[in-house]
This record gives C-alpha cells, sequence and structure tokens, in this order.
C-alpha cells in the first residue's frame, strides 16, 4: 500500500483507530519505525504506531467534508466519521448517504438559518422543479420534499423513520418535518379545516406521536422512543 509518495491517489495518510481524543483520525505518515510499522502523526503532531498490516489510507474526499458519503473513495468506519466531523464544524449537520438516509449530528446550539421559511421554500421549489438531476444540500427539508413528491407521483403513502440515542434530537427533528409540511400544506391548499389551520394540526399531532414511545433512560426521564 503506498502511503508514503505523493503519486496517483495516495493521500500519505492512514487512519488512527482508537484515538484519545477523535476515536478515528486521520494522520500523516512520516516514516517506518524499526519494527516495520508506520511512524503517523494526528493533526495536533502527537505521534503514534500504526501495523502495517492495518493500516487503511484515508480518501482525500472525507477531508473536505462531501455532502453524499457515497460519493467517498473508500467507505468505512473511519472516513465517515471524520466526514461527518468536519461537516459539523462548518455547521453542516446534515450528511447523506445516497439520498434516502440522512445522518444528523446534534449542535447543540441554535441554528436560524437553517430552519428559516427561505430554506423551506428553497427545497419546496426544488422538489417541485422538472429536472430531477438538480442536486441540493442534504436536509431535513429534503427528506420531506423527497417523501411528499412521492407521494404525489406514485399516489402511495410515505414513511419517514427518525431514530437514534437518547438526546440525539429526534424529537426536534420531527418538530422541524411536521412544521414543514405544516407549512407546505399551507401554501399549496386551503388554510384551515374546521377552524383550525392545518399548521397547528400537525404540530398538534407530535404530543400524540410521542405518547406511543416514550420511556425513561439514564439520559433522559421521559425520552421520546417514536
Amino acid at each position: 500500500m503506498e502511503v508514503l509518495g505523493s503519486s496517483g491517489q495516495s493521500s500519505g495518510k492512514v487512519w488512527i483507530e482508537d484515538h484519545p481524543t477523535e476515536g478515528w483520525s486521520p494522520g500523516t505518515v512520516d516514516s517506518v519505525g524499526a519494527d516495520g510499522s508506520y511512524i503517523v502523526f494526528d493533526e495536533q503532531g502527537e505521534q503514534f504506531k500504526v501495523l502495517q498490516d492495518k493500516a487503511r489510507p484515508v480518501d482525500q474526499a472525507c477531508l473536505r467534508g462531501v455532502d453524499d458519503l457515497l460519493s467517498l473513495g473508500d467507505f468505512n468506519e473511519g472516513a465517515l466519521l471524520h466526514n461527518c466531523r468536519v461537516r459539523y464544524f462548518r455547521d453542516d449537520i446534515y450528511t447523506g448517504i445516497g439520498g434516502p438516509i440522512l445522518i444528523s449530528v446534534n449542535p447543540f446550539c441554535a441554528l436560524p438559518s437553517l430552519y428559516s421559511e427561505q430554506k423551506q421554500k428553497f427545497y419546496r421549489d426544488r422538489a417541485s422543479a422538472s429536472n430531477n438531476d438538480l442536486v441540493v444540500p442534504p436536509h431535513l427539508y429534503s427528506v420531506g420534499a423527497d417523501a411528499h413528491a412521492a407521494m404525489l407521483g406514485e399516489t402511495r403513502n410515505q414513511s419517514i423513520i427518525i431514530s437514534g440515542e437518547s438526546g440525539a434530537g429526534k424529537t426536534e427533528a420531527t418538530k422541524r418535518i411536521l412544521a414543514y409540511f405544516a407549512n407546505l400544506a399551507r401554501t399549496t391548499g386551503p388554510s384551515t379545516v374546521g377552524g383550525m389551520s392545518i399548521e397547528d394540526q400537525v404540530l398538534r399531532a407530535n404530543p400524540i406521536l410521542e405518547a406511543f414511545g416514550n420511556a425513561k433512560t439514564v439520559r433522559n426521564d421521559n425520552s421520546s422512543r417514536f
């Protein structure tokens, strides 16, 4: 395996597994030790040894943080985690896997522009565009827009599954995507049904959904399981 040179597609980097702070971290190969192991330095300059038979080269794409993990040249745990980490620190908390699957990392802070009316309109317009090859950044709204378009185009019910560990942001994601559908209904159909706005009806469904699957966990006394 070529990792020391700069020719071809070699990045000169290998994955440092079980990194003390990052879990998986890209490391630059400096030399080969007396025992045949690679002498590798991480981004902070700390030295590690990586056995040659366990060394995995780092794909350059994950160092940039791509939108879609399937576009990585080498799909593995280290590449997946580091790609999401790079995007997270750019406030790009969403990463796609081939379109239908979306990875979300809880930012633990407010990102107002991420859920603005303009953002909703962007994904809504994209879904109604005739160009099916139009690529947009991964987002909760892209999942909702695709599900809505498939429901209308295929005349079949659609499901969106939101899962994750306690504290991952499932409830917040559910509220955001329900708000998207409520706003979609308001802009494409009648504003009220039975004297109540469609937005209020959709958002009021959330507590009912949560009632089907709440449980006490070590992190949360009332964690949503649904």
